[in-house]
């Protein structure tokens, strides 16, 4: 609970323009998982996380849930721009159900402050089957998740 109520501290000073406080809070951790899939494809969510990420510092991983061999331009754009604003990406690339691929991955990544994904339909994304057993360990998740919606975009300047 601590962890929630310490990001939560930390995005209302960055929010409010306390970017060094916000940084002073989340210094042990430094990492913001954005978890998206080709089948839905928000870039709204793209800003939302480079505005997030540059108040408070944080690197980028980025869970891509890959359905298909198609490139997906907006991906790149993203990272390009990402790069431009000085923000170091690491992109993943996974298949298979996107609630068991974040859990596998803030397992495993200790440093990830919160998962940001753009909606929450996008979290059964292939997930099939299972469901009580993928439940149970969804409640297990590291830290929080942040669901994206178009109308609670901050404004990036």
């Amino acid at each position: 609970m601590k962890n929630f109520d310490d990001l939560m501290s930390a995005i209302t000073f960055a929010e409010a323009g306390e970017h060094e406080k916000a940084r002073e809070i989340l210094k042990s951790k430094n990492t913001i998982l954005l978890a998206l899939s080709e089948e839905k494809f928000d870039t709204n969510v793209f800003k939302y996380a480079i505005n997030i990420s540059r108040r408070i510092k944080a690197a980028i991983d980025v869970l891509y849930l890959k359905i298909s061999e198609a490139k997906n331009n907006a991906l790149h754009e993203f990272l390009s721009e990402a790069a431009r604003e000085g923000i170091r990406c690491n992109l993943v690339t996974e298949e298979g159900c996107m609630k068991k691929a974040i859990l596998d991955y803030t397992e495993k990544k200790k440093d990830v402050l919160f998962v940001v994904i753009g909606s929450t339909p996008e979290l059964n994304i292939e997930c099939k089957g299972g469901g009580k057993a993928l439940s149970e360990a969804w409640k297990k998740l590291k830290c929080p998740l942040v669901v994206v919606s178009k109308s609670e975009m901050p404004s990036t300047a």
